[in-house]
């Protein structure tokens, strides 16, 4: 780290709980954002903040006004903008530190096998079924940690699934079936 980082990150550091180590962990961490709306924008906002040093956000779809009274990385002159775009602008403008990798396109199982392999942590922020089963068998496949969000109205759900742990769920229990044990070899 060198001196503006340790200056930026200042308050984590003094965490007993994070200290050095762990906020030298956030900066090579690799996080895969699936979906840049309401889930996507406040966590890649929250994971630029905290010192993520490589965020990649996978949306296909362009902001929209009807959009930004819940998806807080994008602003009225993004209207129309890819939303990739849009939130890596939003992510640069907080932290310069930060590298962004912007994918615009669906999340589909051979886009998501190539970037589950290179990621510390995947974030599910999708509003689909079909995508949250796909990005669950990449990170069951890659043995990658899924932190998957919901939210319909005023509720909001939040899981975490951890393939690297024998005891660890999944979205689709046969999955462990077809890619073997997940124990560590």
């Amino acid at each position: 780290m060198n001196d503006d980082q340790l200056l930026r990150y200042s308050r984590h550091i003094l965490l007993d709980e994070v200290g050095i180590e762990g906020q030298q962990a956030m900066l090579d961490a690799r996080a895969l954002i699936i979906g840049a709306g309401g889930l996507g924008s406040p966590a890649a906002l929250y994971l630029a903040a905290s010192g993520v040093g490589h965020i990649t956000l996978v949306d296909h779809d362009a902001v929209d006004l009807t959009n930004l009274q819940r998806q807080i990385a994008h602003t009225t002159a993004r209207v129309g903008q890819p939303k990739v775009q849009s939130a890596a602008q939003a992510l640069q403008a907080l932290n310069p530190d930060v590298q962004v990798q912007c994918i615009q396109q669906h999340a589909d199982a051979a886009l998501l096998d190539e970037l589950v392999s290179q990621a510390s942590v995947v974030l599910d922020c999708c509003d689909n079924y079909r995508t949250r089963q796909t990005v669950n068998a990449a990170c069951v496949k890659h043995r990658v940690p899924l932190v998957a969000g919901a939210i319909i109205r005023f509720d909001g759900q939040i899981t975490v699934f951890d393939p690297r742990k024998d005891t660890s769920p999944c979205y689709a229990h046969h999955l462990i079936s077809t890619f073997g044990s997940l124990s560590s070899t």
